[in-house]
């Protein structure tokens, strides 16, 4: 009988736990996904040219700064990358911009603000039915160490 109340108490504090975990990665999903919605909806395509490229660190890293002109207006977006890519001073690069929001940005193509919006969906519908289920299996737990003698 020991066993039996140890293994649903271990049940009952794994699926708090993994629900605790899968909302709070739920939370920051669906702020992601929110910021992806209005670029999917709102954002105009722009090539930006990469115009300053400082490393920092020992591990190869760098700070990137893109500028761009639009009808829309313009603006600069700074990003951390890493040197392994093909980052070069003077080059342009897509960029999908929000024209009432300068600083909600994505380095890419439209299509690839699309994919991953779908990409975030996904996902956050995964976490939701995850945190379903580990609150499902705590309540059957709960119940189980309740009913037990």
């Amino acid at each position: 009988m020991n066993l039996v109340l140890t293994v649903l108490l271990l049940a009952a504090l794994a699926s708090a736990t993994l629900c605790f975990f899968s909302l709070m990665l739920m939370r920051g999903e669906g702020a992601e996904l929110k910021r992806m919605t209005k670029l999917n909806e709102s954002g105009a395509e722009v090539r930006a040219k990469l115009v300053n490229l400082v490393p920092f660190g020992t591990n190869g890293y760098a700070n990137a700064v893109y500028e761009w002109q639009s009808p829309e207006g313009s603006g600069r977006y700074h990003r951390g990358v890493n040197m392994g890519h093909a980052h070069v001073v003077g080059q342009r690069y897509p960029l999908v911009f929000d024209p009432r929001n300068t600083k909600c940005v994505h380095l890419g193509t439209q299509v690839a603000v699309r994919r991953e919006c779908k990409r975030l969906k996904r996902q956050v519908r995964h976490m939701r039915r995850m945190a379903l289920l580990s609150f499902v299996a705590g309540a059957l737990a709960t119940v189980g160490l309740i009913i037990s003698p």
